[in-house]
């Protein structure tokens, strides 16, 4: 199994839409990768220990892929709607990483 990190940098990134992510653009990423996805993780940014300090990423999502193959080739097809709603709901490009699951 694999996980893809995706992170929203909080630095002005005050204007994130949470609202319409959870509404519009997780859904979307659920209909478009279908039974390639495992799972889905939506976090908001909190502090650490300094309350006043702000949080690193404003949202941080992991997405859990069980079938590879079937996610590469439902990206393939339907990414740019993806990537036509970022600007959506923030302002700032995210930073991704994919990860080889090693242990549950």
């Amino acid at each position: 199994m694999k996980c893809i990190t995706i992170l929203y940098p909080a630095k002005d990134n005050d204007a994130f839409d949470f609202d319409f992510y959870l509404r519009r653009h997780v859904p979307l990423i659920k209909d478009i990768l279908g039974a390639s996805l495992h799972r889905i993780e939506v976090r908001k940014g909190a502090h650490a220990q300094d309350p006043a300090a702000p949080p690193t990423y404003t949202c941080v999502i992991s997405i859990w892929i069980a079938d590879w193959p079937a996610y590469e080739k439902a990206i393939a097809a339907r990414a740019s709607e993806l990537i036509a709603q970022v600007p959506l709901f923030t302002k700032v490009m995210p930073m991704i990483q994919v990860d080889e699951v090693i242990h549950p």
